[in-house]
């Protein structure tokens, strides 16, 4: 399967999203994404600079926020491999694995639950996988 095709059917086939990406840890490439609308794109920076924070120091979003697909999200949590986020009625899941970093932001009043089920499966399998 393409990373693309776990962007389309395992996320946003899953829950409503505005923006869903999978990048590698290593540098920040965008391996697939989706952006709903041309107001909302994931930039391989954002992508950058939210990995080094969760690899240094997560609790540093608390402060700052998590910044992703043009938007700022008031971070909820913040662990090694794990981020919630809000920003009004949008929620925000992002989680890493041993390769990869899977982030999926909802589309307003989609239940955050949804999302996190979702997007934190899609992490487990993809660390059961070898990713």
């Amino acid at each position: 399967m393409s990373w693309q095709n776990y962007v389309d059917n395992q996320i946003c086939n899953q829950v409503e999203c505005r923006i869903a990406v999978i990048a590698g840890l290593q540098n920040g490439g965008i391996w697939a994404k989706y952006e709903m609308g041309s107001n909302t794109p994931i930039t391989e920076t954002e992508v950058r600079s939210i990995i080094e924070k969760m690899k240094s120091n997560p609790t540093l979003f608390q402060e700052t926020g998590i910044h992703i697909g043009a938007e700022k999200y008031i971070c909820l949590k913040a662990e090694d491999n794990l981020l919630r986020g809000r920003k009004g009625s949008s929620a925000l899941c992002i989680v890493t694995t041993e390769q990869c970093l899977i982030a999926a932001a909802t589309t307003d009043g989609v239940p955050p639950g949804r999302l996190n089920m979702v997007v934190e499966r899609l992490g487990d399998y993809l660390r059961m996988s070898g990713y």
